[in-house]
């Protein structure tokens, strides 16, 4: 393990130079007896603890904890590779040599894929004032890059395989504690990583401690399946019918719609795709909230290249949000959004109030006639229920599933052919079924005919050819 220059130097002349001393490279400590291993994570949960003792005088850490000088020393309990652990999440912590001044810096990283909505608590010493939260690096370090700085932290191989660049909000969530939320609305993508640094005024003669607790959702697990599944839709359509189905997929974190899947006829169908039913949507307020009670105005659209009578529009969120129904604007036709620059410039005929279910979680209305190359619109606002994921911070993602379904106009639904059923005939018994082929039945030789009844009917042929012989014979014995 490196030593601290910065800090080995321990000079004022070296102090002087730097302005601030954020960027000193206060190496985390080497594993040693009596730190606890902070990983407990499981399966896709992550789960990480740190926890550190700021203190000059060494006598007041723990033998177990002590590494070097005081800074590489008193980590009471972090997430390392050295424990086996894909993981960084460590209190880096030192004083200013000159200044009552410390410093606490947060890196925190994985070899895998978090998804958005994970979250870093960070309680830092009580009487720790005037503290500024430093969450770009980049305005700290000198004459090189953040990640060519933390390469130079104690995490081996991993530190290399990340990128330093994710950049956290921050919001002091306790003041009178001194206890900070940093949230990750783009979570932290496999490769990218964070590190934050707080700045506060500190005895350098005092002891403090701090503590951080990370909690998201992986994006996969160790094996590679989805950490986070979604419901599919189902789409029926009966005779003399068309319908196309779609699902969208909008996570509170994003700033627009993440997903939209549209399909003709069935649900992943493969046909050609002759309409489509799907949203858009967006937060008016720009605050991005995940909360519960948090909303989203909604854009519900159809629209078709063949004509559907009798149509009915339904729209469902089977996760993540209900409909507020008193917020339904009226249907444009043309709908909006781009569907009219996509061709679907026709007006439909005869829309009906959409109604909400009791749960609302269920929109539905009925169209009279969609011509060719028709669309509509409805707008809605959802209110999100702020459902987590393996209560972790991280909300689902709102899930809209919306079909159209119509008559096909000229097609005439045939009926359904029956077949009454035969009722054997009182007192009478029922002739057993026969085999279709009976030598298939019974590949054995037929026994002798007398068995069969046939022997009487050949018998009396011969009798009556016996008969006609001796006639024929009296004749001939006359003439």
């Amino acid at each position: 393990m490196k030593t601290l220059r910065n800090i080995a130097a321990g000079s004022l002349g070296l102090a002087l130079v730097f302005s601030s001393l954020t960027a000193m490279d206060a190496q985390a400590v080497e594993r040693v007896p009596g730190q606890i291993n902070g990983d407990r994570s499981s399966g896709c949960v992550v789960d990480w603890t740190a926890r550190a003792m700021l203190d000059q005088n060494m006598d007041n850490i723990p033998v177990g904890l002590r590494k070097g000088p005081y800074s590489t020393s008193g980590f009471m309990e972090t997430v390392h590779p050295d424990y086996g652990s894909k993981a960084i999440l460590e209190n880096h912590h030192w004083f200013n040599p000159v200044s009552d001044v410390q410093y606490w810096r947060i890196p925190v990283g994985a070899e895998f894929g978090i998804l958005p909505g994970a979250t870093l608590t960070v309680d830092l010493p009580d009487d720790m004032t005037n503290v500024r939260l430093i969450s770009d690096l980049s305005t700290e370090v000198k004459n090189i890059t953040v990640d060519q700085f933390m390469e130079r932290q104690t995490f081996g191989a991993l530190a290399r395989k990340l990128d330093w660049d994710i950049v956290p909000n921050a919001t002091q969530t306790d003041a009178a504690r001194n206890i900070w939320t940093l949230t990750f609305p783009n979570g932290l993508p496999e490769g990218h990583a964070a590190v934050v640094e707080f700045v506060g005024t500190g005895d350098r003669t005092g002891h403090y401690e701090a503590t951080s607790h990370f909690r998201g959702l992986r994006e996969t697990d160790e094996n590679g399946k989805a950490c986070l599944t979604t419901p599919e839709p189902e789409l029926t359509v009966g005779q003399c019918q068309a319908g196309v189905v779609g699902r969208t997929i909008f996570s509170p974190y994003s700033k627009d719609i993440d997903l939209r899947e549209k399909y003709s006829d069935r649900w992943q169908g493969t046909g050609a795709l002759w309409g489509e039913a799907g949203a858009d949507g967006w937060d008016p307020s720009r605050q991005y909230s995940d909360a519960a009670g948090a909303t989203r105005r909604m854009r519900f659209y159809a629209a078709t290249t063949r004509e559907l009578t009798n149509a009915t529009m339904t729209v469902s969120a089977p996760q993540g949000a209900t409909f507020d129904e008193s917020s339904i604007a009226s249907a444009l036709t043309p709908g909006g959004g781009a569907l009219v620059a996509n061709g679907f410039s026709q007006t439909v005929k005869g829309i009906s109030n959409p109604t909400v279910s009791a749960d609302k979680k269920t929109m539905t209305f009925t169209i009279a006639h969609m011509p060719e190359n028709s669309s509509l619109s409805v707008e809605v606002t959802a209110v999100l229920t702020g459902e987590k994921a393996f209560d972790t911070p991280t909300s689902k993602p709102m899930v809209f599933f919306h079909t159209l379904v119509g008559s096909i106009p000229g097609c005439e639904v045939s009926p359904t052919p029956t077949i009454p059923a035969t009722e054997p005939t009182p007192n009478q018994p029922q002739e057993p079924n026969k085999p279709e082929n009976p030598k298939a039945e019974n590949p054995k030789k037929a026994g002798p005919l007398a068995h069969t009844g046939a022997t009487s009917g050949m018998v009396l042929g011969a009798a009556g050819m016996t008969l006609i012989a001796g006639l024929l014979a009296a004749k001939r014995r006359k003439a």
